[in-house]
């Protein structure tokens, strides 16, 4: 019996799941990535194009309703939240102390109101991110202004692709398929505080030992978090860790054959199209092309330039960092989610039975 649960979960590390999502979408992601590369490109600022790609992976949080006004909508406020995200980050960067309790405490609100309102996967992943990102970089108070403001024409960039996606959209398609925000009565606050605390001890590890590139270790850790239950997440911590490992390997080509910095924003773009196309199908085999990109695209226009051996070392070091605080998080997350699951059920429960009280009266 145990044999054979071996050999599915072996035989399961090899099949693609079918995607939920529109085949449209890692294509928007390339766009809304892809067009500050070009322009950044011509315009001989890498670094500052960069960082407006960054923003650009907003266009995730594309909802699949057809209503142009509430689609535009949703953008919009998620544009400002990662704005916020990034700002935040930006600002709190100076000392290690508190970079960590601001960002614990961002991390757990942020994954409160994603809860909240049933924000659809990736849900609070990339406000998180950017936030980390941000504390990853050296903070220096006078480019603060400018590097919002580059990152907000990204997040415009994403916005104005989705419009235009949008109102296209809405010509072909004649049956709308309406969705709102709805608010979930039921979110769990310790579950909000697991969280944040993890991104608290993450954030502390990698500024504590001055770690290059510190914002991998949050990132890794929330990524494995991401799981539903606690097979999940340490599955997921698995298979971030194989893919990862693979994908050092493709980095490592990337780095060693590719130096023209017209190819490197081509081999972004082509890997976000690939990692969007890949990653509700297969986990692992995302993050073998996630992993090259995010090295490309988080290192500001400074990656080209690095040692590309010490870079994926490096790498590796964070991830299997992260990955651990992950699988540790994530099992008081489970058990958290068991005892608030009875309780919710609980009180369901005693709703349904006064409200039958209540009719037979």
């Amino acid at each position: 019996m145990k044999t054979n649960h071996i050999k599915e979960e072996f035989l399961s590390f090899f099949k693609l799941k079918p995607s939920p999502r529109s085949w449209h979408i890692p294509f928007l992601a390339g766009l809304a990535v892809g067009i500050p590369l070009i322009f950044g490109y011509f315009l001989g600022d890498i670094k500052s194009a960069l960082t407006a790609s960054l923003a650009g992976l907003v266009i995730i949080y594309i909802p699949t309703s057809n209503d142009f006004i509430e689609t535009m909508m949703k953008m919009f406020v998620c544009s400002f939240g990662m704005i916020i995200s990034y700002g935040l980050g930006l600002t709190f960067s100076f000392n290690l102390w508190i970079a960590s309790l601001v960002f614990g405490i961002f991390s757990a609100i942020a994954y409160y109101i994603a809860r909240y309102f049933n924000l659809k996967p990736p849900g609070s992943f990339f406000f998180i991110m950017m936030a980390s990102m941000a504390i990853g970089l050296p903070h220096n108070l006078e480019l603060i202004p400018r590097r919002i403001g580059i990152f907000t024409i990204g997040t415009v960039n994403a916005c104005l692709i989705c419009l235009i996606y949008s109102f296209l959209n809405s010509k072909k398609e004649t049956n709308k398929n309406l969705t709102t925000f709805h608010i979930n009565p039921y979110v769990n606050l310790v579950e909000s505080f697991i969280i944040g605390i993890c991104m608290l001890v993450s954030v502390f590890i990698g500024k504590f030992f001055n770690l290059d590139y510190p914002y991998w270790i949050p990132i890794s850790s929330l990524a494995v978090l991401q799981g539903v239950n606690q097979y999940h997440i340490w599955k997921r911590g698995l298979h971030r860790i194989i893919g990862t490992t693979i994908g050092l390997g493709i980095a490592w080509l990337i780095f060693s054959y590719i130096t023209s910095p017209l190819l490197i924003c081509f081999c972004i773009i082509s890997l976000q199209i690939i990692v969007e196309m890949l990653i509700t199908r297969h986990y692992a085999l995302a993050v073998m092309f996630l992993t090259p990109m995010g090295i490309l695209l988080a290192e500001t226009g400074s990656s080209t330039s690095l040692n590309p051996d010490y870079l994926l070392k490096m790498r590796l070091l964070e991830i299997l960092i992260g990955s651990t605080i992950g699988c540790i998080g994530g099992w008081f997350l489970y058990n958290e989610r068991i005892r608030f699951s009875s309780i919710k059920n609980l009180k369901k429960s005693k709703i349904a039975l006064s409200k039958s009280f209540q009719r037979d009266k």
